[in-house]
């Protein structure tokens, strides 16, 4: 008897978590594309980040660090040791898109995965500004790798700017190149 009441409460609560990851999976998701994507820039090593410490031009792709000049470490905090901010472009004229951001990168020296975000960065309250993004951990590797981040944006009353950006968790050096910002139309829900 407490057999099939522990498996209905085990069935139940599963039921509930499936639920919940479901929902945040609709929240905070990113949809899938309704088309292939269309390429709407590419960054060379002629574009100009818009973080300058710490980064250096190697051939045709850019060698970053997790430390610069300015980097101070707090043991105590949460955020990520360093964040540098690779590029930023205006909202594009549509309502509602899915965007990507294709780039080939190697993770060197480093302890943890290297994060590559793409964000969209608002005004929020009070002024500040606030940013939502969505990343992809480049793991240590010696040879260049394909990868992708992917980001929903849908616009509001206020002007988003699309944001590439690297975040580093521990020491170590990314090296980036053939970077694009990608978009397409969202597929819509069933």
């Amino acid at each position: 008897m407490f057999d099939d009441l522990f498996n209905n409460l085990k069935g139940f609560i599963d039921s509930k978590i499936q639920e919940v990851g479901n929902d945040l999976q609709k929240r905070f998701g990113v949809p899938e594309p309704a088309e292939p994507f269309v390429l709407i820039r590419r960054f060379t090593p002629a574009d100009s980040t818009i973080t300058k410490g710490g980064i250096a031009i190697v051939g045709e792709s850019w060698r970053i660090e997790a430390y610069d000049d300015k980097t101070q470490v707090l043991l105590t905090s949460t955020d990520p040791l360093r964040n540098v901010i690779l590029f930023e472009v205006a909202e594009p004229d549509v309502q509602e898109c899915v965007f990507a951001c294709q780039f080939n990168a190697k993770a060197l020296d480093t302890e943890k995965p290297i994060k590559v975000s793409l964000g969209l960065r608002r005004p929020g309250q009070w002024g500040a500004m606030t940013t939502t993004s969505w990343s992809t951990g480049v793991s240590l590797t010696e040879d260049f790798q394909p990868y992708e981040a992917r980001a929903h944006f849908k616009k509001e009353a206020d002007a988003a700017k699309i944001q590439i950006s690297v975040q580093f968790e521990s020491s170590g050096i990314l090296q980036i190149k053939d970077i694009e910002l990608l978009q397409a139309p969202v597929k819509l829900q069933s």
